[in-house]
């Protein structure tokens, strides 16, 4: 089996795995409990480090989307990179005859069950399917284009994401909204035409993220005591 069949099989079985997971995890019984209890905003900035045509790129991007009855994340995320190609031949004063310019966009869907959630971490499986095009720019030594070739593909990917959470210190709790997240995965294109934007294969990202959950709760949490106090002032108010 080869190297990218083997890369092809790991995402389907994480796809397969996730997608029952998250099933299981929010098909409840009719007569117990709503197939959706509380749905609550998320965010993640998402820069992969990768290597294309064994060159390091970086894929810079973002997703958005909402945390479901507290077991799994879906939404939609956007990306993008561009680098340049410089032609090994050299002229007679040191510059490359030609070089490429490389601009990727792309954007997904996924569905990110947690494997384990606790107060100061998180273990999840993202798994992502989505649209994108590579545009493949080629220019002289003296930057004059020459043409360009432009080519849809399909991304797929599957991971591992790994979250840390700050704590509350001395009570401050904006620091529970900011952790450090780290993912590893691996990813596949379902159309085979993009040349020169090769994109299948690892990925890793270490970046900062935000807990938009924990600002839900916290300003839930304050908006309840305020309440509460109102009432309370209200009351004492007529004793």
């Amino acid at each position: 089996m080869t190297g990218k069949n083997i890369g092809l099989f790991f995402i389907l079985t994480i796809f397969i795995f996730a997608g029952s997971d998250a099933y299981a995890q929010s098909d409840t019984t009719a007569q117990k409990k709503k197939l959706i209890e509380s749905l609550k905003p998320a965010f993640d900035f998402d820069q992969r480090f990768s290597f294309i045509y064994n060159a390091e790129v970086n894929i810079w991007g973002g997703r958005a989307g909402v945390l479901v009855n507290e077991k799994f994340k879906v939404g939609v995320g956007a990306y993008f990179l561009s680098n340049n190609l410089k032609y090994k031949k050299l002229d007679q004063n040191g510059n490359p005859f030609y070089y490429a310019k490389r601009d990727v966009y792309f954007g997904t869907v996924y569905v990110e069950p947690f494997l384990l959630r606790k107060e100061y971490w998180e273990l999840s499986i993202p798994v992502e399917i989505g649209y994108g095009k590579s545009y493949f720019t080629v220019y002289n030594g003296n930057n004059i284009w020459l043409g360009q070739e432009i080519k849809d593909f399909v991304p797929t990917g599957a991971g591992l994401s790994l979250s840390l959470k700050f704590p509350a210190l001395f009570g401050f709790k904006p620091l529970r909204w900011i952790g450090i997240n780290g993912l590893v995965g691996y990813r596949y294109s379902l159309l085979q035409t993009e040349l020169q934007t090769a994109y299948d294969g690892m990925f890793w990202s270490i970046s900062a993220t935000f807990f938009l959950d924990r600002i839900f709760d916290d300003f839930r949490s304050w908006k309840k005591k305020r309440k509460d106090k109102d009432s309370e002032r209200r009351v004492q108010k007529f004793l």
